[in-house]
């Protein structure tokens, strides 16, 4: 394997640790949770997505994948600050959207991260599915 170029050494730990931080977060299961029949409020939650918020804030993300950054770090500080109000009715749609823009930010990542290494392949391209 290639050593990284000074571009590819320049964002792709970075990434990494970002990508590898979020996709531990378990935003898919806060999501479901939050919109399911049941609701609850895991006190966990907040301080986990504040520490996403600021691991994908501090991340130096290329050009092409700031949009995706910045809508997870909106989403990410609408979702904790309506979990600290602890109303149910009140998570629905912040839980909604950080769920879309964490998986928008991961796909893109890992995607960018493969194109760089050289290992995408055509379902790579396709997304993430639930």
């Amino acid at each position: 394997m290639d050593h990284p170029d000074t571009e590819r050494g320049d964002y792709v730990a970075g990434l990494l640790a970002a990508l590898t931080y979020i996709d531990n977060v378990g935003f898919h299961g806060i999501a479901t949770t939050l919109t399911g029949p049941e609701p609850k409020i895991d006190p966990n939650w907040a301080p986990l997505i504040r520490n996403a918020r600021i691991a994908v804030a501090v991340t130096a993300w290329p050009d092409d994948l700031m949009v995706a950054a910045d809508k997870f770090i909106a989403a990410a500080e609408a979702l904790t600050t309506v979990l600290g109000r602890r109303d149910l009715t009140a998570v629905v749609d912040p839980a909604k959207e950080l769920h879309i823009a964490y998986h928008a930010l991961s796909d893109a990542g890992w995607l960018r991260l493969a194109s760089a290494a050289g290992v995408v392949s055509n379902s790579e391209q396709a997304g993430h599915q639930h």
